[in-house]
């Protein structure tokens, strides 16, 4: 493998399902406990708004800032460090720092979280560019955040993107990049029958 690559986060390179699950039924049982099977069961992976609005429901919309406050609380303080690469992800980064291919982070998690759990694994130097949801004064969606890198460096112009759900699939084919699909993230039950997949990987050992 060549070029450069992207990467998602959560469900790619960690395994937060834990942390964040506790965190989400944690305080829909706080907040809006009829609501509890919609937090047992929603996708990880969009932005925390954006679940935290689909968990409440319309009629809870109220809450929703409330919510929010007491996520990042909960999660960044206490249940953040739950969150563990997924086996071989330490060798496949050292391994791509080695082969000096320029690789890179796309993700719908927060900025704060993102950044302490990669100085945490000690992957700080591996990363050219972290580009978070949240990372710029107004929030991003991930097809931005690929094309923020693009444009920042033309070693990504044809860089390979690696996500584990289907919006980090369309994101890579609305950016014309290659997209290799993990499947053992968060996205193996979702629909794919629109997405332009390149490859697909059951551990991130595959990816060279």
């Amino acid at each position: 493998m060549s070029k450069a690559i992207i990467f998602d986060f959560d469900g790619t390179l960690v395994d937060s399902e834990q942390a964040i699950y506790q965190c989400f039924q944690t305080i829909t049982n706080k907040l809006a406990p009829d609501r509890i099977d919609n937090a047992r069961s929603i996708l990880i992976g969009p932005p925390l708004r954006d679940t935290a609005s689909k968990i409440l429901g319309r009629s809870r919309q109220d809450q929703l800032n409330q919510f929010v406050k007491l996520f990042i609380q909960m999660h960044d303080d206490q249940a953040i460090f739950q969150t563990q690469p997924y086996p071989g992800v330490d060798k496949i980064l050292q391994k791509l720092s080695l082969m000096q291919i320029p690789i890179a982070i796309a993700t719908n998690k927060r900025q704060a979280p993102t950044i302490k759990l990669i100085d945490h694994f000690g992957w700080s130097k591996y990363f050219k560019f972290v580009e978070c949801s949240d990372g710029q004064h107004k929030e991003r969606d991930k097809d931005k955040m690929i094309k923020d890198i693009k444009s920042s460096s033309n070693r990504f112009k044809n860089a390979y993107f690696v996500g584990d759900t289907v919006n980090d699939g369309f994101s890579a084919n609305l950016n014309n990049l290659r997209f290799i699909k993990v499947n053992y993230g968060y996205g193996q039950e979702q629909d794919w029958s629109s997405v332009k997949i390149f490859k697909e990987i059951e551990r991130i050992n595959d990816l060279v």
